[in-house]
């Protein structure tokens, strides 16, 4: 995988750009939600997502904190036709932005592209420690 932008560094797709005000990421207009599946597996959180037709460079995933980002760009198939009797597929971009619901390492995190199935492979942040702090 190509385009793993790990914590609060920028994304260079101009449709990824961060809101000043709110740093999230705008969904560009017309662009559809991403389905995802999140499980965990042992030590890490495995992120499934479909992506049909995609190519590594078509994706770009950022995890910033606990939030995870998948977008794909999207080009419609060199195809001419006279009309469309039913026409359901989408050819426009489409993302996903998902509250992880444990703490990851994104240093370690790393993603595949295979028959069309993206998998995203968080490691989960074991590291986390409670700390007490005293009232002086």
């Amino acid at each position: 995988m190509q385009h793993i932008y790990i914590a609060n560094q920028p994304a260079t797709d101009p449709d990824l750009e961060l809101s000043p005000e709110t740093d999230d990421y705008p969904a560009p207009e017309g662009e559809v939600e991403l389905p995802v599946d999140i499980a965990r597996q042992g030590d890490y959180l495995v992120v499934t997502a479909p992506m049909v037709g995609a190519k590594n460079d078509d994706i770009s995933i950022t995890v910033n904190n606990d939030l995870l980002y998948i977008h794909k760009s999207a080009t419609p198939p060199d195809n001419t036709v006279d009309n469309y009797y039913l026409q359901e597929c989408h050819w426009g971009s489409i993302a996903r932005e998902v509250q992880l619901p444990v703490a990851v390492d994104p240093s370690q995190a790393k993603a595949s592209l295979q028959d069309g199935l993206l998998k995203v492979i968080l490691p989960i942040n074991t590291q986390r420690k409670t700390r007490i702090i005293k009232v002086r």
